[in-house]
């Protein structure tokens, strides 16, 4: 439970900072990216915290009655399907990524999410 507030917390500051546009989307989309294929032992935990916590902010109403829609991708470590997920969820107008297990994933997907205007936090990336 306390993740979830701490989730709650986190993303009500974003969602403050956010553009107009974004405010006026009814829900909020955030990005898991990370490498489940490449990684299992180590990814897998990411994946169910984050759809656990989701789970928990959307059943106490969302944040500003606004639901979480969470969009999971695997980029295997790659850095050329890094940078093909960063567009997609670009092109879906994700405001917020937690993600990317390597850096080499992590660098190239980070220039997309600067020119869009992305939050990116990663939990491991070290470069």
């Amino acid at each position: 439970m306390r993740r979830s507030y701490l989730l709650g917390a986190g993303l009500a500051i974003m969602v403050a900072g956010m553009a107009n546009t974004a405010m006026a989307q009814s829900e909020i989309k955030i990005g898991e990216i990370n490498s489940y294929s490449a990684l299992p032992a180590f990814t897998e935990a990411y994946r169910k915290g984050w759809q656990l916590a989701v789970e928990e902010v959307n059943a106490a109403g969302g944040i500003n009655g606004k639901k979480i829609k969470l969009d999971i991708e695997d980029e295997a470590c790659d850095p050329k399907q890094a940078v093909a997920v960063a567009n997609r969820l670009a092109s879906l107008h994700v405001k917020f990524v937690d993600g990317h297990a390597c850096s080499g994933a992590s660098i190239p997907a980070s220039e997309v999410y600067a020119e869009n205007k992305m939050l990116m936090i990663t939990p491991s990336s070290s470069n």
